[in-house]
């Protein structure tokens, strides 16, 4: 538990935020890396924070739990406006000190599920941890890809307004008719709207990055990492195997049925007797002791013999919780396969649709080479220029979806995996 806690507080995590500070202060572009993006996101991240508030709040109750095996001090007084009886005192005050001997395992049982607590509530600590990781990552990348569909698109307008001025060229030369002219101003004209919105698509994705790692300055920001094939060399028997045994939303749910198991012990005790050492004093007639006070110390016992079927009944309700959580259990061991399988699937279909349009890319760019080289020279016709322009744009863009869609496939697979 304490590894991922140091981890946080690592100090290049501050070294990296004044780097940044110092490169946004003088007006350049940070150069930032994903392993840069997410220790400043697992540093920043609110949900992080929210989770170590939880640790620490159940390391308090744990804490306070404890205290019910070691001693205790109570101090009454009661003033007395009438008294019914002929005696004369008008108050009487009590200190009583008391240490459990022995409660049937009950407080044993609470101890041990406010432990339990305290482990659940680190391994929520780290899901969080991993999901912070997971959506850092697929936001980096998103920016990435957001702007290399930008450029393709400010490519295939940069083609248009070269083909433009070719048509114009071959209208003022009597060659092509004037319906060539206005349908290569409308082929522009789309390409300039498709390049406005993957504009805007760049900008959201970029301030859906800076709100992930609470970026507050206006200064741009550089990002460096470009996508790297990474092979996923493991089967998905093996991804499957390894994410019921390392997720750590698995272990919580694992360990909630240890902490049923105990509340069912924590309900029984009430069946058994309770003992402890008691000691204690009283005195009449004024706040502090008097000299006359009296003083006494012994064991005190107390068995419920009848309680309506009061406890039986939270027995009953502790092993009902048992059973839901051994349910709970199952159904998300499902839920965590089924992920895997889907994100494996995910990143060998991506991995297929990179292949193939690659060699679409190459294909296409060759095709409107000679489609654009036909028409400049008065042997091809205008559909065939715009119609490989289309082809080559889709093919670029389909062959930059296919590569990010590998990236954020291999990190959700790892994510379900339970890999930190």
């Amino acid at each position: 538990m304490n590894s991922w806690k140091q981890y946080i507080q690592q100090g290049s995590s501050g070294i990296l935020g004044l780097y940044l500070l110092v490169q946004a202060a003088t007006g350049f572009a940070a150069p930032l890396t994903v392993e840069q993006a997410v220790n400043m996101a697992l540093e920043n991240h609110l949900d992080i924070k929210k989770a170590l508030s939880s640790e620490k709040k159940a390391e308090y109750a744990l804490e306070s739990t404890k205290g019910s095996q070691g001693l205790s001090i109570d101090a009454s007084n009661t003033f007395y406006l009438k008294r019914v009886s002929d005696s004369a005192n008008n108050s009487t005050s009590n200190l009583t000190l008391s240490l459990p001997l022995y409660t049937g395992g009950k407080n044993e049982g609470n101890i041990e599920i406010a432990k339990t607590d305290v482990s659940m509530a680190g391994l929520s600590l780290l899901k969080t941890r991993q999901d912070v990781k997971l959506n850092t990552t697929a936001a980096y990348y998103d920016v990435i890809e957001a702007h290399k569909t930008q450029t393709v698109d400010q490519e295939t307008v940069d083609n248009y307004v070269q083909h433009l001025k070719d048509v114009k060229a071959q209208y003022s030369a009597g060659n092509v008719a004037k319906a060539d002219v206005l349908r290569s101003e409308v082929e522009l004209a789309d390409a300039q709207q498709t390049l406005i919105k993957a504009q805007n698509s760049h900008a959201v994705a970029v301030n859906t990055f800076k709100n992930m790692i609470r970026w507050k300055s206006a200064e741009a920001i550089e990002f460096v990492d470009e996508f790297q094939y990474v092979p996923v060399t493991r089967t998905m028997e093996e991804c499957v195997t390894l994410a019921k045994e390392q997720r750590p939303d698995l272990k919580k749910y694992r360990l909630a049925i240890n902490a049923a198991e105990k509340s069912v012990d924590v309900a029984k005790a009430d069946k058994k007797p309770s003992v402890s050492l008691t000691a204690g004093t009283g005195w009449s007639d004024s706040v502090l002791p008097k000299d006359d006070k009296d003083v006494y110390v012994g064991v005190t016992s107390s068995w419920n013999l009848f309680d309506s079927h009061v406890t039986r009944g939270k027995v009953k309700q502790a092993l009902s919780d048992v059973d839901t959580a051994q349910l709970e259990l199952t159904a998300q061991e499902d839920a965590a396969e089924l992920a895997v399988k889907e994100y494996y699937l995910g990143v060998k279909e991506a991995e297929k649709r990179m292949e193939t349009t690659q060699l679409a890319v190459h294909k296409a760019e060759e095709d409107y080479f000679i489609a654009e080289a036909k028409y400049r020279v008065g042997e091809g016709v205008l559909l065939d220029v715009i119609d490989a322009q289309l082809a080559l744009t889709t093919a670029k863009n389909n062959y930059i979806t296919a590569q990010y869609d590998y990236v954020t496939y291999k990190a959700k697979l790892e994510n379900a995996m339970g890999m930190d």
